[in-house]
């Protein structure tokens, strides 16, 4: 763990009355296990909107993105890569196809690059924007 994130955590830990780090890691630990649980999307291809945030002028990282990409071409619709102003970062946004554990996969790849990117996304099953496109 860097020293970044101790702080960070240990700021987190008495802006929010946690009695210490490990309560702190253990919920955290609670909370991304709990959304890899089984849902309503197992066993279903999903679209997926993944988006990556890290530092600027970080070739470590856009080579482990690059590698990412080629792992996961044949699932991977959209992929777009884009600076932020005055260069205060850069975002990398993916569109992916795939089995819901692929999906979960892939998510999983891209949080585990680096500790310093920043991951968000989406999950809908194809079949459900299939019903609602027939729909209008």
């Amino acid at each position: 763990m860097t020293k970044r994130l101790r702080n960070d955590l240990d700021t987190f830990v008495e802006e929010y009355g946690y009695t210490g780090r490990s309560e702190v890691i253990r919920e955290a630990c609670q909370s991304l296990l709990e959304e890899y649980q089984e849902t309503d999307y197992e066993d279903r291809q999903v679209l997926a909107t993944v988006t990556a945030v890290f530092g600027y002028d970080e070739p470590e990282i856009e080579h482990r993105m690059m590698d990412i990409r080629h792992e996961f071409e044949s699932s991977i619709r959209s992929n777009s890569h884009n600076c932020l102003e005055d260069n205060a970062g850069c975002v990398e946004t993916f569109v992916v196809e795939a089995a819901y554990e692929d999906a979960l996969r892939f998510i999983g790849t891209i949080r585990g690059a680096d500790e310093s990117i920043s991951v968000e996304y989406t999950v809908v099953p194809v079949d459900v924007m299939n019903a609602k496109i027939g729909e209008h």
